[in-house]
């Protein structure tokens, strides 16, 4: 079950988010230009655009499989 309640605030709204775990190591970075944005001062990421399309929803689960501490999550809910 998603932590909603630890969600970066920064995230768009939808499907993928970042929580405030992120300790902001940008390896998910490369994985998803299209998506995810790092915060002023580069600290943490965040999912600034959700996926539009089926390249950048396989663009954004890699950089959710690259994330070595688990912070990039994905609700469930449908694109």
């Amino acid at each position: 079950m998603p932590d909603n309640c630890n969600k970066h605030e920064a995230n768009a709204s939808g499907k993928y988010y970042i929580t405030n775990d992120c300790d902001g190591c940008g390896k998910c970075f490369p994985y998803a230009l299209q998506n995810i944005m790092y915060t002023q001062g580069a600290s943490k990421f965040f999912i600034y655009r959700q996926p539009i399309d089926d390249q950048e929803k396989e663009k954004v689960q890699r950089a959710l499989k690259a994330c070595p501490i688990s912070c990039i999550k994905d609700d469930g809910a449908k694109v």
